[in-house]
């Protein structure tokens, strides 16, 4: 009887243990799974921002610009304007014509060129030059983000991984995390989430957080691609009197 007992006990023991077992390797092979699977839609993510880089000349878009501070209070500004994006020989131009703040009309010029980024801001009557040059390649590596930037120059920047698919204004895109690689980015920024939409390559939304949980929530609908730009896409337009200032 002991013996038989015993042998029971053990029997029941060890199915308890094969099921155990069995599970780990299940909760194993699902992780394995869900993991190759993200790998492979990195992948597919990455190849297409490659095909568009290849490609990429020039877009206008739309932009609604959200500023979220989250520490010590919480605040928020809406920024909208118009957006003009160039490569031309490996240079980047880039010009930003912001109109309004939460509704009221602000204008402001924001224009990247021939390392020099220019705030005009006309109801101030003052624009101000920074001279970049020396930094050309750390400030493109945000300005491109997504953008007619390619993968391998994002690789090289950030550490890029998948974060699932989400559908953002009716159109279905996938999203990337990315870390910054160099002590200095991290200092001013913790993480970026970008939305792909897939069809043309582009980032439709950019959401970038600063080491303390604040925030810049970026929207651009794109309106044309590759089409051409006006001749005076870059170029700022001062009332007079305007007040240069040099930094």
């Amino acid at each position: 009887m002991s013996g038989s007992g015993w042998s029971a006990g053990r029997r029941s023991r060890c199915r308890r243990w094969l099921r155990r077992y069995a599970l780990l390797w299940l909760l194993a092979g699902m992780a394995v799974a869900s993991a190759q699977s993200a790998d492979g839609n990195l992948q597919k993510v990455l190849a297409r921002l490659n095909e568009t880089a290849a490609k990429f000349h020039t877009a206008e878009a739309d932009v609604t610009w959200d500023n979220v501070q989250t520490q010590p209070i919480f605040d928020k500004d809406t920024q909208t304007g118009t957006m003009d994006v160039e490569r031309h020989r490996g240079a980047l131009s880039m010009a930003l014509h912001l109109k309004t703040l939460d509704g009221r009309p602000v204008p402001k010029e924001m224009v990247y060129a021939d390392g020099e980024f220019k705030l005009y801001e006309p109801m101030l009557g003052q624009m101000t030059i920074f001279h970049t040059a020396d930094r050309s390649s750390q400030i493109e590596s945000f300005l491109v983000l997504g953008f007619g930037g390619s993968a391998t120059e994002m690789q090289k920047d950030w550490m890029v991984s998948y974060a699932g698919a989400e559908t953002i204004r009716g159109v279905a895109t996938e999203k990337l995390q990315l870390l910054p690689r160099s002590e200095a980015t991290k200092q001013n920024v913790s993480r970026i989430l970008l939305w792909i939409d897939m069809k043309d390559g582009i980032a439709i939304q950019q959401q970038s957080f600063d080491p303390v949980g604040n925030y810049r929530m970026v929207d651009y609908t794109v309106r044309r691609l590759n089409g051409g730009l006006p001749a005076n896409a870059f170029a700022i337009k001062l009332a007079s009197g305007t007040k240069i200032i040099q930094r």
